[in-house]
């Protein structure tokens, strides 16, 4: 789908993330996938399709259509989780940008090495 952006993991990170990638078509299509049913809401409320799933699940991938997404935002609570996305993202999808939201600076490379295109830092919660 030309335009569909996936969203895995629906909070400030994500958030932080979708505000400064550009979108390169008028209306694009986000689906969101988080187990949580607020963040869910508040996708819902942002003009977005949602799937409750775990990211680390190919099924919720695939529900989400990520297989076909144009782009895909990796933005979970813990990197161990965000690894694990990203590598199931890129095999269902080798075409798709993958943006990752991490949270330890140390992890950027591995991410790049395992299949992101783009890695922000970004702050440790207190």
């Amino acid at each position: 789908m030309i335009g569909l952006t996936v969203v895995v993991g629906y909070g400030d990170a994500a958030l932080d993330v979708l505000r400064h990638l550009p979108l390169h078509v008028e209306n694009p299509e986000v689906v969101v996938v988080d187990p949580d049913p607020i963040a869910l809401t508040g996708a819902l409320a942002n003009g977005a399709r949602a799937v409750r799933g775990d990211g680390r699940d190919v099924c919720a991938l695939r529900q989400a259509q990520a297989q076909f997404a144009a782009r895909v935002v990796v933005a979970v609570p813990d990197d161990r989780d965000g690894l694990q996305i990203t590598m199931a993202v890129r095999g269902l999808n080798q075409a798709a940008v993958i943006v990752a939201a991490v949270r330890d600076s140390a992890n950027q490379e591995l991410f790049t090495r395992l299949g992101a295109d783009e890695v922000f830092v970004r702050a440790r919660s207190a």
